[in-house]
């Protein structure tokens, strides 16, 4: 599977980590698995591990993607940090046009800040 969700049960943190491709379907499935398994948390806390992505994508699938997540009444009232190498980010159109529609997202290079940020702490 090209992506993994998993709880870090301490922080009540939802870990998405994607490598490789993944598709526009497989991406939806993921958020629908969030939602489904972790709306219950208030709030919710989402890592999204974006550092072995290869991004194949097309720009509009890219820009539709993030309006979508922005717009998913689940997430509403979700964190979102986006974990990518220090020096690129595959999914940065994702998250700009998410942040643009309204989505709480912050974009990270480092784990600990993340998850400092998801827990207000920075």
């Amino acid at each position: 599977m090209a992506y993994i969700i998993k709880l870090n049960k301490p922080l009540e943190i939802v870990n998405v980590i994607y490598t490789d491709k993944v598709s526009l379907d497989m991406r939806m499935q993921a958020v629908e698995q969030v939602c489904s398994n972790y709306s219950h948390l208030k709030p919710l806390r989402i890592l999204v591990d974006v550092r072995e992505l290869f991004m194949d994508l097309s720009f509009d699938e890219q820009q539709t993607f993030g309006k979508q997540l922005a717009n998913n009444p689940a997430l509403t009232y979700a964190r979102v940090a986006v974990l990518h190498k220090p020096d690129f980010n595959p999914n940065a159109i994702i998250d700009d046009s998410a942040f643009n529609n309204g989505y709480i997202l912050a974009q990270f290079s480092s784990p600990a800040d993340a998850e400092l940020w998801l827990l207000n702490k920075i």
